[in-house]
């Protein structure tokens, strides 16, 4: 992809000023776009700009100015499809990012990375060795039964997974390990990694092929409901410019973008999920876990 260096320079929008340093993050992260648009066009692949980039793309054609990511959702066959065509698609230094291709990676979805370049966030700065390039996250949308009695035991299924999962990804230098956790670890070890991993996929698919009324991000927050949309407002695509490229929204994104920030066009600064992250669009990771 080639940049305008207008773009790279320092810019005041919505009277938040954006760094020349976020702006390089933001190129790499358009380019991964770029390339993961690229792979889901020529396999008919369909995907939406999801949370504050659909809210980002329908509001200021481009970036929140606070924001410092990209994300993108598919419907779960349309993300396994692209994972069984990842390793063929994505070429260094571009890294499809999961727990099956990347140990001690425990996220529910893919990252998109660029391994040339470095992306740490706080909570996991000199702790995970996995790759920690600048990415985009990629996730997949899952069925939520509509009777609630079995919508909170699939929630509870998924936490369940999700922290035993945790507790067997040990990391010598976390400052926060206990001996109880230490001894925790070790029991739980016993257990394959992709055992549990496949069991929290399991939960999170349950009702997939099942005429649903919400499905949700729920592999990420399955407690969160804000993340968890009418399934009706996944129908038609539309592509909008995004920044100086363009992306595909739902084209019920009122829905969407109501449902989870209430009045969306009143604009309040508020900090991204990642928050802090240690950006550098010069360096590898690699360089930082050394």
């Amino acid at each position: 992809m080639t940049i305008d260096n207008e773009f790279l320079r320092e810019e005041e929008r919505c009277g938040f000023t954006v760094s020349a340093q976020m702006k390089k993050v933001w190129a790499v992260q358009l380019d991964l776009l770029e390339k993961f648009q690229d792979v889901c066009h020529r396999h008919g692949l369909r995907y939406y700009a999801s949370g504050g980039t659909l809210l980002g793309a329908v509001r200021h054609k481009g970036y929140i100015p606070w924001d410092d990511d990209i994300d993108i959702m598919m419907m779960r066959d349309d993300y396994e499809r692209l994972l069984a065509i990842a390793a063929d698609e994505f070429d260094a230094p571009y890294f499809f990012q999961t727990a099956y291709n990347d140990a001690k990676y425990s996220r529910g979805h893919a990252q998109l990375r660029n391994s040339n370049t470095t992306a740490v966030l706080p909570s996991e700065q000199g702790r995970f060795p996995f790759n920690q390039g600048v990415f985009i996250d990629i996730f997949p949308t899952d069925a939520i039964p509509d009777d609630e009695n079995a919508r909170q035991k699939q929630c509870r299924d998924i936490l369940f997974w999700e922290k035993l999962l945790k507790v067997t990804v040990r990391y010598p230098a976390n400052p926060k390990k206990t001996v109880i956790k230490n001894i925790l670890h070790t029991v739980a070890s016993v257990i394959p990694y992709r055992f549990i991993y496949k069991q929290m996929e399991k939960a999170c698919t349950r009702y997939n092929g099942q005429h649903t009324k919400r499905v949700g991000l729920i592999s990420f927050l399955p407690q969160d409901e804000r993340l968890q949309f009418p399934t009706e407002a996944f129908g038609e695509v539309q592509t909008v410019p995004f920044e100086y490229t363009t992306i595909d929204i739902p084209a019920d994104y009122d829905v969407l973008l109501s449902h989870q920030y209430g009045d969306y066009m009143t604009m309040k600064q508020e900090n991204s999920y990642h928050g802090g992250v240690i950006f550098d669009t010069e360096r590898s990771y690699l360089d930082y876990l050394r």
